[in-house]
């Protein structure tokens, strides 16, 4: 009995080190999400194509403003606002687009990375709750960002 029970317990210290082993290997690192973002190509392209499209709306309407000022100063105001509420209106409509656009692209390419390079968890870190504190050394952004943009430009 006393040799079936010294063997139970080997076994059980046995398969915790193994277990707590394994775990140790796992790796996990976490991606500063805003610096991702804004070094994404992709995000860098439709950042540079809004600016220019909205320049161009903005010169337009600049452009009616003083058209209409010329011919009644008082309503010229009015359709100032109105034009450029709604520019916002579109600007800010687009921005979401964009942003999931950039997020349907990211999602998949940070999933891949992880795969390849053997992680279990990619946390978000953004400083409004996912990750609280991460040590440096956990920060894969740098490698990500490399990654993500080889990804986006091999497919374009």
């Amino acid at each position: 009995m006393q040799i079936r029970t010294c063997l139970i317990n080997v076994t059980t210290i046995i398969s915790a080190a193994i277990m707590l082993s394994s775990c140790s290997n796992k790796k996990t690192g976490y991606v500063d999400i805003f610096t991702l973002v804004s070094e994404f190509e992709l995000q860098k392209e439709f950042t540079d194509q809004t600016k220019r499209d909205v320049d161009r709306e903005k010169a337009a309407i600049d452009s009616i403003v003083f058209s209409e000022k010329l011919k009644d100063p008082v309503s010229s105001q009015r359709i100032h606002n109105e034009l450029y509420t709604e520019l916002y209106q579109k600007t800010e409509q687009r921005n979401k687009e964009i942003e999931s656009m950039i997020w349907a692209r990211l999602n998949p390419y940070i999933a891949d990375y992880g795969k390849e390079k053997g992680y279990i968890y990619i946390y978000g870190a953004n400083g409004t709750g996912n990750v609280l504190y991460a040590d440096k050394s956990e920060d894969i952004t740098k490698e990500v960002i490399q990654y993500v943009n080889k990804r986006y430009h091999d497919k374009k």
